[in-house]
């Protein structure tokens, strides 16, 4: 999904194209103007952004070999939220919710992990096959036996009329 998907679902949610625009641009500037100045941002959940610095060192230029100095520098970092790794992870939405709700407030508690069904046991490997015989000692195939008649059937009478002829 790029911002432009993200923005026309955003768009079902609001109702116009520039209020999912204007409320997208917004967020992403915030979050990016808080890293810069070297705060944290965390969304509960969600995950948390925040800025990490690289201290100089030693590197290679790797076309020539030569060896080069890499000067420090800031980069950003996401860790996701316990929240955001369950709906990954295909956890059931309810378990997803419960932990929202464990985490939301101020002094809230950790939840009490959810444990999920025993897991079905496993089958039984199949017995292996044994190995099919050659052409040469293969015995012919049976023949069918006639399909036996039911002993509560009688089996029909037959007149002296049907006999003459």
């Amino acid at each position: 999904m790029n911002k432009t998907e993200l923005i026309a679902l955003l768009e079902r949610r609001l109702g116009s194209h520039g209020a999912a625009s204007a409320a997208l641009d917004a967020v992403l500037h915030e979050i990016q103007h808080a890293l810069a100045t070297g705060d944290r941002v965390t969304l509960t959940g969600f995950g948390t952004f925040e800025r990490v610095e690289r201290p100089a060192r030693a590197g290679r230029n790797p076309r020539t070999g030569a060896p080069l100095e890499i000067g420090a520098s800031a980069a950003p970092r996401f860790h996701a939220g316990s929240v955001l790794r369950a709906a990954v992870a295909g956890t059931p939405p309810s378990v997803r919710s419960t932990a929202l709700r464990a985490s939301s407030g101020p002094r809230a508690k950790l939840a009490a992990p959810v444990t999920s069904a025993k897991p079905a046991k496993s089958a039984k490997p199949a017995k292996s096959a044994k190995p099919a015989k050659s052409a040469k000692s293969a015995k012919p195939a049976k023949s069918a036996k006639p399909a036996q008649v039911a002993k509560s059937a009688k089996p029909a009478k037959v007149t002296k009329k049907k006999q003459k002829k």
